[in-house]
């Protein structure tokens, strides 16, 4: 019986740890916030970027809004979509300025052509 019982508590604690570790990431707090593209996108319009604290965001063009999750890692913001994309997206100017990489490959920076700059909006803005 108490055989048993170290070995659910042992269970139980290795558990508690994982759990622990895995909430430890890179803080989102300092890139949470809106953005607003620099230039509209594909002819149409400017993109609103929504971040938002709990690691929720959205995504939206022309009146359209796709719903995203997002976390930060290795300095870097990734949103992963309901759909299976992934877009990478580096900060710069202390979160002011977000560059997404849209061609649909990992590059360490925007490529020319496939990047959407993103400028943060002033709480608000």
């Amino acid at each position: 019986m108490k055989k048993d019982f170290l070995k659910l508590a042992a269970v139980l604690g290795l558990i508690l740890v994982w759990l622990i570790l895995g909430g430890c990431g890179e803080s989102r707090s300092d890139f949470a916030g809106k953005y607003r593209s620099v230039e509209p996108f594909a002819g149409k319009s400017h993109i609103d970027l929504d971040l938002r604290d709990n690691g929720k965001g959205s995504w939206t063009l022309a009146g359209k809004a796709v719903e995203f999750t997002w976390m930060v890692n290795d300095g870097r913001i990734w949103i992963y979509t309901k759909t299976g994309a992934i877009l990478i997206v580096t900060p710069s100017e202390g979160g002011k300025m977000l560059s997404a990489d849209m061609s649909g490959d990992w590059h360490p920076g925007c490529p020319p052509g496939s990047c959407v700059l993103f400028r943060r909006v002033p709480e608000g803005g």
